[in-house]
């Protein structure tokens, strides 16, 4: 406890006799309420965003926009929007006349994916997959078919065809990218349109390379396709 002496002026009102007490007395009562705010925010900076959340970026004039290359390099102004799904995991995207060009960033070793237009509350079901990753070095890619909540196969296997015309990858510094463009309607049987506008869709990656790997994290959610 701190005892603060204190003496008579002219008019009767008691006043501290040492400004260093007074001076001591508000530190201790300020400091701690600087303290809580000071943590509040360090704790909202360091918070993730939600799960599921398309929190999505724009270039507004296509003029701008840098030559894509399926090289897994996302380089400024390749892609018009990105959507940040979850902490971990963000897409890019852009399309012409015929094409849909995607970019994919994730928190990752293995594996990454992106399955576009599923049932809804159906799972896996009648969703269009693009499933690749890094190996020893090498890109690969895979185009995937919802079979039903949980199980997909290779478009291949159905009767269809790999749809994915170019892509790339690379790993680095624990985050796979992965880059690649299709058509926007294939024809395929075993794909799904990709349309200009909203799009549902599901995300998911993994901690080892091959699709036949488990995911470590998933979600669905939507994203605007310019």
């Amino acid at each position: 406890m701190i005892y603060i002496q204190t003496i008579k002026s002219k008019k009767g009102i008691n006043v501290p006799s040492n400004k260093k007490h007074i001076a001591t007395l508000l530190a201790i009562l300020v400091l701690p309420s600087l303290l809580f705010s000071s943590c509040a925010a360090i704790a909202e900076m360091n918070s993730d965003p939600p799960d599921n959340t398309d929190s999505t970026t724009q270039i507004s004039d296509p003029a701008a926009l840098a030559e894509w290359v399926a090289d897994g390099i996302i380089t400024v102004s390749e892609y018009t929007n990105s959507s940040a799904l979850n902490a971990n995991f963000t897409l890019f995207s852009r399309t012409d006349d015929q094409y849909v060009y995607i970019g994919i960033k994730a928190k990752a070793t293995g594996w990454i994916s992106i399955g576009f237009q599923p049932l809804p509350a159906k799972g896996h079901t009648s969703a269009d997959f693009a499933l690749g990753g890094v190996s020893s070095g090498e890109a690969y890619i895979y185009d995937l078919w919802g079979l039903n909540k949980e199980e997909h196969s290779l478009d291949t296997k159905l009767g269809g065809t790999s749809s994915i015309l170019e892509y790339g990858g690379t790993e680095s510094g624990g985050y796979t990218i992965l880059e690649f463009k299709r058509l926007l309607t294939t024809g395929d049987t075993y794909d799904q349109n990709i349309v200009h506008g909203s799009n549902n869709i599901l995300w998911a990656y993994s901690d080892e390379d091959g699709f036949a790997a488990m995911h470590i994290a998933e979600g669905t959610g939507k994203i605007n396709i310019p």
